[in-house]
């Protein structure tokens, strides 16, 4: 059953005030920082960038050789984090479920990420649908597992929302697992003080 998780990488950083996916935290440039973890606990990783980022592509090779993860270029970032979403999700829609995270957040422990995997894995062996929000201190996080009966309606966002509106729409299939890290609550919107 091939799954995996989808990175969004393609907004244009406006509250950050310079590309922070770029921006070098203690080792590494962010974005890597962040598909790093990913690429630890998922065999399958995608991220979504725009067509335009010619430069960060390369960069992204270069920190993953042949580990690389599966690039998907959007030209439609500008209408907002919907449509750099359903451009991602195009493009994985045979696997059986994604999670959905973001870019600017590579404070995610990979065992976090390796347990929301496992849960949602037991989950899909029944073929239930499923909507996985990981949670911290009472908060819901990132990144959210959908199972591909969510696809179309991923595919179908518009304006600069996120996904949020399919796990409202389905409150019945929504599994919270709290999780002891507080990583996926922990987004990067200004630069570190």
């Amino acid at each position: 059953m091939t799954n995996g998780a989808l990175v969004i990488a393609a907004g244009f950083s406006r509250r950050f005030g310079s590309d922070k996916r770029v921006f070098q935290l203690k080792h590494e440039p962010l974005l890597i920082a962040t598909l790093r973890s990913y690429r630890a606990a998922f065999t399958n990783v995608a991220v979504v960038v725009r067509s335009s980022d010619s430069a960060l592509t390369r960069m992204i090779a270069e920190g993953f050789g042949r580990q690389l993860p599966i690039i998907v270029p959007t030209n439609q970032a500008h209408l907002g984090m919907a449509a750099s979403i359903a451009d991602g999700v195009r493009a994985v829609v045979d696997w059986d479920y994604v999670f959905l995270g973001l870019g600017d957040m590579p404070y995610i422990r990979p065992d976090t990420l390796r347990t929301l995997k496992a849960a949602m894995d037991a989950i899909r062996i029944d073929k239930a649908p499923c909507l996985m929000v990981p949670m911290h201190a009472d908060a819901p996080g990132h990144p959210v597992g959908f199972s591909r009966e969510f696809f179309a309606e991923l595919i179908a966002l518009t304006g600069d929302r996120g996904a949020r509106s399919v796990i409202d729409a389905h409150r019945a299939a929504v599994r919270r697992i709290v999780v002891d890290d507080p990583g996926v609550v922990t987004d990067i919107d200004h630069p570190p003080m």
